[in-house]
């Protein structure tokens, strides 16, 4: 596959990543107070300053590359995204339920985050920018961990 294209299909990973981050920077502070789990509470105010700092960084590899992001390719991605922040509604007078349904859409949202992760990790082999690469495997190695942290807040709201 030539580089042109490598480059272009890490630029539409890399787009699909920073608008599922800007939407969980928009809708996070949204569902904070919702929290009844001091432990979600805790991880929600976490992943905050974590999705500002991961934001940072998809932005600095942008300017990087001298390109714009752009939200042109990801409707489908948005529509879905807030389809599942809306269904959050639905449990908000029950406390646990509520809990559990905010550590779901948490958990929809990371698993995003984690495939485009993947990909950009194995696309990035092929760009010939150590800055570049080196942001993108902070970047993935923030995702694990974040995925980590989530299954674990998973189980906790589950029992």
């Amino acid at each position: 596959m030539g580089s042109e294209k490598i480059k272009s299909f890490f630029i539409d990973h890399l787009n699909r990543l920073y608008c599922a981050k800007s939407h969980l920077g928009e809708r996070l502070p949204e569902i904070h107070d919702e929290a009844a789990f001091a432990d979600l509470k805790q991880a929600i105010k976490e992943t905050i300053i974590s999705t500002e700092r991961q934001l940072a960084r998809i932005e600095e590899i942008f300017a990087i590359m001298n390109i714009k992001y752009s939200f042109e390719k990801c409707q489908t991605l948005i529509s879905f995204l807030e389809t599942q922040f809306a269904s959050l509604q639905l449990h908000a007078t029950e406390p646990e339920f509520r809990d559990l349904a905010i550590v779901t859409y948490l958990y929809q949202l990371d698993s995003v985050e984690l495939a485009s992760s993947n990909i950009l990790q194995v696309a990035v082999n092929n760009i010939q920018d150590p800055q570049i690469k080196s942001l993108t495997n902070e970047h993935y190695s923030e995702a694990k961990a974040d995925n980590a942290l989530l299954l674990l807040l998973l189980k906790k709201t589950a029992q």
